[in-house]
């Protein structure tokens, strides 16, 4: 039982005492008064050692003795747990708990990762290392204890249940990771957080294609199988070693300022029918990168050049820090 928990079991039995001594003596003594009961009660579960409101008798005897032997075991067990409590850093544990929520809940477009197994781990150090903001979600409390070690803002408690999420910042967040070890708890997870922001980028752990299918319906925007992952990855380090080399210190120098985004045109926006050249999105948006087209029908163009005309649904893979692409949005009407 956590110490928390005994300290509310030791003032429940205190005043369950309190309650047997004053309905005991207003039972047992006749003529006593409600106030003379409780009175009574009081100074000798406190063995303050004040004379008795009135004789007592026999029976009323009986009672004080009890009283006086449950009050001293109750009374030592609580103090037992109290110098535990506050000895023990759980008063400034509990504290650093409620300033970690709250700047949790200042938090703006931050990440939220479910779950601390292996792979949550390796996400968080991720994350921390490019220095994103995000949020990590555990059950264990051996794992809540290697997050909070580690500088991270932890969560404890189910992934799968709103009053969680919602501790965790899940309306004002940008993406979210499950990566609980079982599919039924990513699925949980990630219906869960669907229902609460239908905006949220949801990026789930597969273990298989039945997962992937499951996951998908369940709302998650990308399903990644890590195993699948790491083999794509070996294969590359085998056939284009430079190729990874550039991504990974890409991604660890300029990850931070700079960030990858597809948007999608939509039908009779303004973008439609023009070219690049003619949007100038470097000059309006302050240096936005457009890296790449994808038509409708699956054709990609790398590096497009600047008499390329946009149209209807294209998906633009654009590059630019958080300010350049907001500008990008706010410009062309286009949803975040």
């Amino acid at each position: 039982m956590r110490i928390e928990r005994r300290l509310l079991f030791s003032l429940f039995a205190l005043l369950m005492i309190i309650v047997i001594g004053t309905v005991g003596y207003f039972i047992i003594e006749p003529n006593w008064s409600f106030l003379d009961s409780l009175y009574m009660t009081m100074i000798t579960i406190s063995t303050v050692g004040f004379h008795e409101v009135h004789t007592l008798n026999p029976d009323g005897r009986f009672l004080t003795m009890f009283l006086i032997v449950s009050g001293l075991t109750v009374g030592a067990y609580g103090i037992t747990n109290l110098t535990s409590y506050i000895v023990g850093g759980q008063i400034m544990q509990t504290l650093r708990g409620r300033r970690m929520e709250k700047r949790i809940q200042s938090l703006r477009k931050h990440i939220i990762v479910a779950g601390f197994g292996k792979l949550g781990r390796e996400i968080a150090e991720e994350l921390s290392q490019v220095g994103a903001d995000f949020v990590v979600i555990e059950q264990e409390e051996a794992h809540c204890e290697a997050a909070q070690d580690k500088g991270f803002m932890v969560i404890r408690g189910d992934a799968s249940e709103e009053e969680t999420l919602e501790r965790a910042g899940v309306k004002n967040a940008y993406a979210l990771v499950a990566a609980l070890t079982g599919d039924a708890g990513n699925v949980m997870v990630t219906i869960t957080a669907r229902e609460m922001n239908r905006g949220l980028y949801i990026v789930a752990r597969g273990i298989d294609d039945n997962s992937l299918k499951k996951l998908k319906r369940a709302g998650a925007d990308r399903v990644e199988m890590p195993f699948k992952i790491s083999g794509k990855r070996l294969t590359t380090l085998v056939l284009k070693p430079g190729f990874v080399d550039f991504i990974d210190l890409f991604s660890r120098t300029f990850a931070r300022d700079l960030q990858m985004e597809q948007s999608i045109v939509p039908p009779g926006n303004s973008l439609v029918g023009k070219t690049l050249a003619g949007l100038d999105l470097r000059k309006k948006t302050g240096g936005l990168m457009v890296l790449a087209i994808e038509r409708e029908d699956g054709q990609i163009i790398l590096h497009p050049s600047g008499d390329m005309e946009l149209r209807e649904n294209d998906r633009i893979l654009i590059m630019g820090n958080q300010e350049q692409i907001e500008r990008y949005h706010r410009e062309y009407s286009l949803a975040t």
